[in-house]
């Protein structure tokens, strides 16, 4: 099959267009990652600092917004060849595989809240997006050819993806699934073989996971002085905590200070009627309930109260005080957390079924219908086509696809609401999946229907 296709022109085309007629986009977080702030994951932030450090401070903006879009198109380009390889698809099905691809960079300016130009704006989704879709290119490798480069190629992608938004870790975990996967698919007939690379798997993800922590670590000694973690994701994991908890649940906690931040962000939060008591009735209600208060419960309720708090005791030291506060929110979730457990699941339940829709459509009383339509068939057909064909192609990348979606969507439920912007990844590959086992399966029909008839044919010949 030739290399080169005229689709792979358009997304270069595409991006050219919104580098030269579009503009670098600042939004909330985008001061955080210039200033290299200890909240953000370093990998954005330090891809600024080369940027600046190379540039200047005058342009070095315009420039990463260049690189951003040429590693935007690049990763379309690069996936769209891998499918059109892997499955030999034609001119019009690689065409509509791009069109997929690029319709994140379409569907988040226009409907997003903030209007996100992915590939413009200085935000985290400028590398984190292509970088998934490099990630998920080489993982179909891996799947589906055995290959060992792709391996090692794909466990590197997660890394940085993991490197670039926290509930990107997941990558380190999907990893292992397909290696486990592979490993498992060969060797079938000779099990005993299966321990030993399976165990190698696992050692691998586990020094990853280590590797990220001590990069993390690393970065943070020499951008802000202090060998430590990224601050806050205790913090960030207690709002949503908060809001299912009552006022007598903290009399669980057993250290005292901890006891008096939570009783005063719980008054805090009983005065904005941030408390799952205010929700109106309803799942998905009880989740837009809590992801309007999940800023204010954060921020408002918790992170100022507390810094006032500190300041005045005299701990001003911005990163310890940081440190402190993620102390003190591992202290109160440990005491609180048996008693709101029911209500945190029902709320982390609802959140997710927020993720779930928006990494396929956008939360809306009908497309929420269609959203469960589009689950359900799916979750169905990879069933049928696993049973159907136990060679299938489509149905492992498929499976996959809805791996990925489920692993963002579960795993950004755990510290913060399910926003479009989080669950752009998924839609893209969920939608692709399923248009390769809509394709396999049409073929397959279409095979059995001719040669039955063909078979017809021949007996009336005779």
């Amino acid at each position: 099959m030739k290399r080169f296709s005229p689709v792979f022109l358009l997304p270069v085309l595409f991006f050219a267009g919104i580098w030269l007629f579009g503009t670098t986009g600042l939004y909330n977080d985008s001061n955080q990652y210039i200033a290299m702030h200890i909240h953000r994951e370093p990998l954005y932030p330090f891809f600024l600092w080369i940027v600046r450090s190379l540039a200047g401070e005058g342009t070095y903006l315009e420039i990463a917004r260049f690189f951003q879009n040429v590693l935007a198109a690049y990763s379309v380009i690069r996936l769209t060849a891998c499918i059109r390889k892997r499955f030999e698809t034609g001119a019009f099905f690689t065409l509509l595989i791009c069109l997929v691809l690029l319709a994140p960079h379409v569907i988040t300016p226009l409907f997003s809240a903030s209007a996100l130009v992915l590939s413009n704006g200085i935000i985290s989704e400028a590398l984190g997006l292509p970088l998934f879709y490099l990630f998920f290119g080489q993982c179909l490798d891996l799947l589906l050819c055995r290959e060992k480069k792709a391996a090692c190629a794909a466990l590197v992608l997660a890394l940085l993806l993991s490197l670039t938004r926290g509930q990107m870790m997941t990558a380190l975990l999907l990893w292992a699934l397909c290696c486990l996967y592979r490993i498992l698919f060969c060797r079938w007939e000779a099990p005993k073989k299966f321990w030993k690379p399976a165990a190698a798997v696992l050692v691998c993800t586990a020094l990853a996971f280590c590797g990220r922590s001590a990069l993390v670590r690393t970065y943070n000694l020499a951008f802000n002085g202090y060998f430590i973690n990224n601050t806050f994701g205790s913090v960030g994991m207690l709002a949503n905590m908060l809001y299912a908890a009552d006022r007598e649940d903290g009399e669980n906690i057993r250290d005292e200070k901890a006891r008096e931040l939570f009783e005063l962000s719980f008054d805090l939060a009983w005065e904005r009627e941030a408390n799952y008591r205010f929700s109106p009735e309803g799942f998905l209600n009880r989740a837009a309930h809590l992801e309007g208060q999940h800023d204010a419960l954060k921020f408002e309720i918790i992170e100022e109260p507390w810094r006032a708090w500190h300041d005045e005791r005299g701990m001003k030291d911005y990163i310890p005080e940081n440190v402190e506060s993620d102390r003190v929110a591992g202290e109160i979730m440990k005491g609180i957390f048996p008693r709101v457990l029911g209500r945190w699941v029902y709320d982390y339940l609802a959140l997710s079924a927020y993720g779930l829709i928006r990494s396929v459509a956008v939360v809306h009383p009908l497309l929420n219908w269609y959203a469960l339509l589009v689950w359900a068939g799916m979750l169905v057909l990879i069933g049928f086509t696993f049973w159907k064909n136990r060679d299938s192609k489509a149905a492992p990348a498929a499976l996959f696809a809805v791996l990925c979606v489920l692993a963002n969507v579960y795993a950004t439920s755990l510290i913060i609401m399910c926003l479009s912007r989080y669950m752009i990844y998924g839609l893209p590959v969920f939608y692709i999946g399923g248009l390769l086992l809509l394709r396999e399966n049409c073929r397959k029909f279409y095979l059995r229907f001719h040669e039955g008839h063909c078979l017809k044919k021949e007996k009336r010949l005779y």
